[in-house]
């Protein structure tokens, strides 16, 4: 429940400032950085309105496998049970929520609110996929 709160709470907080910025007199935003941190390519404020799409879509797709655990991977057999089943609903919460939090960084740096620290994105990244290995370790096959 918590992590749910915390998923719409990004993505009303996504929403506001990608909101914001369309209204502000600015007329550009960042669009691209590289791996340090340097600015590479800006774009029109409109480009903004993507980030909250693609938030809605990542929390629907999360939503409907967070319901569907085991439809998730299909490569390999994992058993339905239900410890399989808690530890994929906590993965997967975990992780949409992490995503989300990610999304809401890079839009209020896209908006040029903050400046980008790719080190917190990368952190991130290399936390959600030990939390994979971890998980994937954990889960019980057939």
């Amino acid at each position: 429940m918590k992590n749910k709160i915390l998923q719409i709470s990004a993505i009303i907080a996504i929403f506001i400032v990608a909101i914001v910025r369309i209204v502000d007199n600015t007329e550009k935003i960042i669009l691209h950085w590289d791996l340090w941190g340097n600015i590479t390519s800006y774009g029109s404020k409109y480009y903004i309105i993507f980030l909250p799409i693609i938030s809605l879509i990542i929390y629907a797709l999360f939503r409907y496998y967070k319901r569907n655990p085991y439809k998730m991977n299909q490569i390999s057999k994992i058993e339905v049970t239900p410890d399989n089943t808690k530890l994929l609903s906590r993965y997967i919460s975990i992780v949409a929520s992490l995503i989300l939090l990610v999304l809401l960084y890079i839009t209020v740096c896209s908006a040029q609110i903050t400046k980008l620290q790719p080190t917190i994105v990368i952190a991130i990244l290399f936390f959600i996929i030990g939390y994979y290995i971890y998980t994937n370790i954990k889960l019980r096959r057939k």
